[in-house]
């Protein structure tokens, strides 16, 4: 990954336009690697953000993955971790946010807090019970306590996708009324081009940080890169779902372009 000296006025131009506590940008290499690229970086980057005694909530994918893989170790104690949403199990287990949390604990000597629940149930009746489980709430009031939030940011379709499979939660339910709502995802929070919220009917179905909860963590740091997600990142910022960014450099020229 090239270290980014020459970038420096991309990401002024972006932290100001998108009003950010902060930019990493770089090169763009293989598109195959994006990625392990993005997570390399936001690995080097993410310790201005970690101070002792923080607690940091992570959701899964493939680039919050790849930077706890290339983590430097931290001098930090007493950190906290835990996951912003349930888990699922057809992950690929490297990518599953419960693997990630597991694994960025064990790098940096943290307490892991786990849900112990997955990201969507059957109906609105049993994921309102398991919430009311003295182990969900215990394991949701350090979620709560986050201050800072490590995300990836989901097209709709790669997200409808990841919640579907196993119920009836079909792309055909909602179809082109979906594509043209819904701009992206983070944490399992849908939005519109503008960053608005979109509510799916599933929505009382899914097990993760409320939208209030999630909003109100202070640093929410998104690892999202390549072109085609320009459109979700662009709604991810405008709405506020990221005030961190660390992204590619053909994304951040396009995230520039943007009105």
């Amino acid at each position: 990954v090239n270290i980014n000296e020459n970038y420096l006025e991309i990401e002024t131009v972006l932290e100001q336009k998108y009003n950010l506590k902060g930019v990493y940008v770089i090169n763009n290499l293989v598109e195959e690697n994006i990625h392990e690229d993005l997570g390399i970086a936001a690995g080097r980057y993410i310790g201005q953000f970690i101070k002792d005694g923080d607690i940091i909530g992570f959701s899964r994918g493939r680039a919050t993955a790849a930077m706890v893989d290339h983590m430097p170790l931290l001098q930090r104690t007493k950190l906290t971790v835990t996951q912003l949403l349930g888990s699922e199990n057809k992950d690929e287990q490297h990518i599953a946010v419960d693997d990630i949390v597991y694994r960025f604990a064990e790098k940096l000597q943290a307490k892991a807090t786990m849900l112990y629940a997955p990201v969507i149930v059957q109906n609105s009746e049993l994921r309102d019970s398991i919430m009311q489980e003295p182990f969900f709430t215990e394991a949701y009031a350090a979620l709560k306590a986050c201050n800072v939030a490590i995300v990836g940011v989901g097209t709709s379709d790669s997200q409808l996708e990841h919640l579907s499979p196993l119920y009836a939660i079909k792309k055909s339910e909602y179809g082109k009324m979906w594509d043209e709502s819904v701009a992206g995802e983070v944490s399992t929070h849908f939005f519109d081009k503008e960053g608005k919220p979109v509510i799916p009917d599933f929505r009382n179905k899914i097990i993760a940080i409320s939208l209030e909860d999630y909003m109100s963590i202070p640093i929410r740091v998104g690892i999202a890169g390549l072109p085609v997600k320009a459109n979700a990142i662009h709604a991810a910022l405008k709405g506020g779902y990221i005030n961190v960014l660390v992204t590619d450099l053909e994304t951040a020229k396009i995230l520039i372009e943007k009105p």
